[in-house]
């Protein structure tokens, strides 16, 4: 009784957390003019940090459904391929990208903290952490788009945008159906 006590528990925090940095991800999408507008090198490293939350989750759905696993291997793929351009890019501009270990760490791990025993709890918690993540790259490539300051990032951007509307699109039907 202790132990599904504390998993209710878990689960409960885990989705207000994932609620929470949607509804953050929504409120500041509401107030987009008054944030910074990015550069290329907070595009890059924001991406990389978007990417690493894509691998972790891979590693952390091992057996709970063929369908998240799919959904995750796929996305860990896409975010290698996007990890190799993007560390092309960040030579080809000479780009020092700043690294925020501390919230690159926490956001990798935000899959982490769901308890997988609780299949459709899981399910939709799993597509409710990566709302989030596709809401926030999204919403940094459109800002960025608006005033780019380096033409190859800028292309980059452009390029990734479409992909990452459909999955953004695809990950919001797969939280409303289940």
């Amino acid at each position: 009784m202790r132990h599904l006590a504390l998993k209710s528990f878990v689960l409960g925090f885990a989705l207000f957390a994932c609620a929470t940095i949607r509804a953050e991800t929504s409120t500041d999408r509401a107030d987009t003019d008054a944030l910074p507008v990015p550069t290329a090198a907070d595009v890059i490293s924001q991406l990389y940090q978007f990417d690493l939350f894509q691998q972790n989750a891979v590693d952390r759905t091992d057996a709970v459904s063929s369908d998240i696993l799919t959904t995750a291997a796929s996305r860990a793929e896409a975010a290698i391929k996007r990890d190799k351009a993007l560390d092309e890019l960040r030579q080809q501009t000479g780009t020092t990208v700043p690294t925020d270990r501390k919230t690159a760490v926490m956001r990798a791990h935000g899959v982490a903290s769901i308890d997988r025993a609780d299949g459709p709890s899981y399910v939709r918690a799993f597509y409710a952490a990566q709302l989030a993540e596709y809401e926030l790259a999204v919403e940094l490539l459109e800002r960025y788009l608006q005033h780019p300051d380096n033409a190859d990032v800028g292309s980059f951007a452009t390029a990734q945008l479409p992909a990452l509307r459909a999955e953004l699109k695809d990950t919001r039907n797969a939280l409303a159906d289940k």
